[in-house]
């Protein structure tokens, strides 16, 4: 019976043995086909992973424009529309000044032709100039109607005719010291208008006053 039971023994120990051998057999061909589809697997990455790789660079690449572009609020569209409306803005805008200028100057023209009429025709005035004269003055106005005079002149030139309908004598004798300095006129001419103005301080707006 002893001899018996330790040849079960040992034929159970054999059994397991042999299990355990081809257990571990069994694990290590698992594993090393597992380990062959990781190689072969990354092989097929190799190999076509450059071209899959610039070909997804490029779309991610267009992408992240696209996307800038549209955070940033840049639309090519209305880039182009921006582009081809703003000068039809600037066209109108200088038409609107320079129709505001002629406007200006027609008034200062008509103002200044009437005052140089009573100026002239009041020989008994003690304050005329001995050297404006009518020649230098017509030439004045023949300017302002050829509008060959800036249009920083005609802007203050009107600021001065304003003055005088207010009938404001303090800020027209200012007004006539900064016309005298920032004219950009000849001389003679900023004589003229200068003392044209003053014809209006000294003479016409107390006579008015009085009445």
């Amino acid at each position: 019976q002893g001899q018996t039971k330790r040849k079960r023994i040992r034929r159970k120990k054999q059994r397991n043995s042999l299990q355990n051998s081809n257990n571990l057999h069994g694990e290590q061909t698992e594993s090393g086909m597992q380990e062959t589809l990781i190689q072969d697997n990354l092989q097929l990455q190799q190999i076509d992973s450059p071209k899959i790789s610039k070909n997804k660079k490029r779309k991610m690449k267009k992408k992240r424009q696209k996307e800038k572009m549209r955070a940033a609020g840049l639309v090519t569209r209305a880039t182009g529309v921006d582009f081809t409306y703003q000068p039809v803005k600037n066209n109108k805008e200088e038409a609107a000044g320079l129709k505001d200028i002629d406007e200006k100057a027609d008034s200062i023209l008509d103002f200044l032709q009437a005052t140089q009429q009573i100026y002239f025709a009041d020989n008994k005035s003690q304050h005329m100039d001995s050297t404006v004269n009518s020649g230098a003055a017509q030439e004045l106005l023949q300017n302002l109607e050829s509008r060959t005079i800036s249009s920083s002149d005609v802007t203050l030139l009107h600021q001065l005719k304003s003055l005088v309908l207010l009938q404001d004598t303090e800020r027209l004798k200012d007004g006539l010291k900064q016309f005298q300095e920032q004219s950009m006129m000849l001389p003679d001419h900023t004589k003229i208008v200068t003392s044209l103005f003053h014809y209006w301080i000294t003479d016409i707006l107390p006579v008015k006053n009085r009445k």
